[in-house]
This record gives structure tokens, C-alpha cells and sequence, in this order.
């Protein structure tokens, strides 16, 4: 049986990242791989993503994560730098287990990992700008790329900013969007959103969606609610960002969905007629593109559920949505006040950018990502 390996940094915030890894396991898995995912966090967490994805991930291995903990074990309480002797070491345990696997594959976090499998995938979601480097570190970039058979990028947008990075052989796989939806005629005055309740990276900008609704004509807001679902990572109680949320919205028909399992989320894709996005507003995209949405997987699920997409034109959006063919691009709050004003308005515009919008959510279907995917790795 071949052995492949998961490695993903972020694990714990089990955003469209970590969907689009574990799906590469679930995968692997299919395919008569042994799967082992380096973690060393909550042990519960696997149980909580198969919930949260709609995966099967019974058979995956959890085993110690080898590129954090490590660099932690070597701390000492003089100097926090491991000395030559300690980074030998470290990179002789990275060897002597990276290589026993036929398959890596690796979601940067900008870094480049030294990984001696058979087939050295590295993955990116972020469009991380090319930093300046010294010839020592020129060369050590060059070691580490040489032993990465591809990069998979998330979108062309990110894409875009990697081969400036790294200037290697690079490719694009959408992620995977589960467009299995069962199609509801019947559906209720929501406006959906549905991104973390957080204010790090790409910030979903739920704050900026909450002033917009309370803009809408008094007649309408009596008749629509703007719901907002998401992950938080702290107890809601806690969370800061997600009480000023509920603070700003009160007196208006705002209701908040967190930590929502799979089924509750898609209890109100069903019944949502539009959807809004605004992660990247404000953002200049050309310095800041990290802080833009990379691709936009809840758009998608979204879209799949005959919801019309309102999105913001930055980032990966416009690969996804086409203005005024399966949904609407805006730049400014007044363009996302005015387009979803004459989309409520109008039943006809709405039927026809909802019918668009879900035939269009197809092209990033699980089965294409599956296949898509086999064919990289060759199998």
C-alpha cells in the first residue's frame, strides 16, 4: 500500500483551506493510500472537520506534526535559536520520515518545507508578495523548490503573485464545492453571508455588510433578514469582532449562525435568495492581495443553491462570478445597496441570474477536483 502525508498549519480554523486538504485525504484514502496528517493540536479536531466538511476521514492517521512542535522542542530558556548542532538534528528527522512517504502534500504558509518524499506537492491559498532575499537564502529557496514536483495553486489570482514568489512550476485546481444541492423553488427574503467571525488575513467583513442592510428601504428591511454564518475560533462569548457584530446590527433583522454544523448550513443555502461577499474591501489588491478572498468557496455553495452572488471584484471573485451573468460584481457599497435593491425588485432578473448561477457552480464539483487531481499526482 502507498503512503501519502497531510500537512496543513492552519488545521485548527477549519476554513476553505482545510476543506480543500482533507478532501485530498478523503481522496488518498479512496484510492488505497495509507494517510497520515502531521497534528499535534486537539485530537477531536478530525471529528469536528468530518462534521463540518461532510468527509470520511475514519481512516486517517494522526501523527505528530514534525514541522512546529519540532522547532519547539529545541527551544531553550537562553536563546530561542537552535544552534547548528539542534537544526541537524531537525533536519535529519524531517529526512529520515519525509522519505518514507510516496506523497506529500504540504499547504504553505508561505514558507518552503524541505520534504524528501517521492512526489512533493506544495499548496498555496495565499498570494503571498515575493519578499527580498539574500544569496544564502536564494540558494536555500532553489535546494527546497528543486525537491517540490508542483505547486497547486487555489485560483489564477493566487497564482498570479506565486510565480512572482517562486518562479516554479505551478498549476490551478479550484477547490472542491460539494454541488450536490437538491433545488428549492421555494424560498425565503434572506440575504446570506458565510465567513468567519474574525478580523486576521482576508476578514470576511461582516461589519461593512450590517451598514449596507440597515441602508435598505424601511419596507424591504421589515420584509428581509440579513443572516451571517461562520466559524469562531474563541467562545462567541469571547470573540470581541462577532459582539461589536451583534452590537451594530440591533433593532435590525440580523440573525447570526456560528460554528453551524454542515446540515444547518445547508438548511439556509436552501432557503436564501441572495448572497453577499465583501472579504478584500478596501483592500488595495495590488500591495495587499493576501487580504483580499483568494477564491471563494462559500460563494460557490452559494451559487449551487440558486442564491445570486453579490461580490465584491477583487481577489478570485471574478473567476467565479460574471457581472450580470450569474450574479453581480460591485466596488462600492452604494453598486451592492443598488444591484441588490434591483434584483429584490425585480423576480424576473432574479430567476434568471439564480438558474445561471447554479449551472455555473458546477464546474467546481467535487468529482472535477477528484479527477482533476488524480490526473496531477498520475494515478
Amino acid at each position: 500500500m502507498k503512503k501519502a502525508a497531510i500537512y496543513d498549519p492552519y488545521l485548527d480554523t477549519l476554513g476553505g483551506g482545510e476543506k480543500y486538504c482533507l478532501t485530498v485525504a478523503e481522496i488518498l484514502l479512496q484510492h488505497n493510500y495509507q494517510v497520515d496528517l502531521f497534528w499535534s493540536g486537539d485530537p477531536l479536531l478530525l471529528a469536528k472537520a468530518q462534521k463540518r466538511f461532510n468527509l470520511n476521514l475514519t481512516s486517517l492517521n494522526q501523527v505528530p506534526d514534525i514541522f512546529n512542535i519540532a522547532k519547539a522542542n529545541f527551544r531553550n530558556d537562553f536563546d530561542s535559536r537552535p544552534d547548528l548542532s539542534q537544526k541537524l538534528v531537525s533536519l535529519y528527522q524531517k529526512f529520515s520520515i519525509t522519505r518514507q512517504y510516496d506523497l506529500f502534500f504540504f499547504l504553505s504558509d508561505g514558507s518552503i518545507p524541505l520534504l524528501f518524499s517521492k512526489q512533493n506537492f506544495l499548496h498555496t491559498q495565499v498570494p503571498f508578495l515575493p519578499a527580498p532575499l539574500s544569496i544564502k537564502s536564494s540558494l536555500a529557496k532553489l535546494l527546497k523548490l528543486s525537491l517540490i514536483k508542483k505547486i497547486i495553486c487555489n485560483s489564477k489570482f493566487t497564482q498570479k503573485f506565486v510565480n512572482q514568489a517562486y518562479s516554479h512550476n505551478t498549476t490551478v485546481l479550484y477547490p472542491p464545492v460539494d454541488t450536490t444541492s437538491s433545488s428549492n423553488s421555494s424560498k425565503d427574503n434572506i440575504i446570506l453571508s458565510v465567513g468567519r467571525f474574525d478580523n486576521i488575513l482576508n476578514a470576511k467583513k461582516q461589519d461593512v455588510l450590517i451598514e449596507v442592510f440597515k441602508k435598505l428601504p424601511a419596507k424591504i428591511i421589515k420584509n428581509w433578514t440579513l443572516v451571517l454564518a461562520g466559524g469562531s475560533l474563541l467562545p462567541p462569548p469571547q470573540n470581541t469582532y462577532l459582539t461589536n457584530l451583534k452590537k451594530i446590527s440591533r433593532g435590525f433583522p440580523v440573525r447570526f449562525m456560528v460554528n453551524p454544523d454542515y446540515a444547518s448550513l445547508q438548511d439556509v443555502y436552501r432557503q436564501a435568495k441572495i448572497y453577499w461577499h465583501a472579504a478584500g474591501y478596501g483592500v488595495d489588491e495590488s500591495s495587499h492581495p493576501q487580504n483580499t478572498e483568494h477564491f471563494g468557496i462559500t460563494v460557490v455553495e452559494s451559487m449551487n443553491y440558486g442564491l445570486v452572488p453579490l461580490v465584491i471584484a477583487k481577489g478570485g471573485l471574478p473567476e467565479i462570478v460574471l457581472d450580470n451573468h450569474n450574479g453581480f460584481l460591485w466596488s462600492t457599497t452604494d453598486e451592492l445597496l443598488s444591484k441588490t435593491l434591483e434584483i429584490i425588485s425585480s423576480p424576473t432578473l432574479f430567476s434568471r441570474l439564480s438558474h445561471q448561477a447554479r449551472l455555473s457552480s458546477l464546474r467546481f464539483s467535487k468529482n472535477n477536483f477528484t479527477s482533476n487531481f488524480l490526473s496531477l499526482i498520475q494515478i
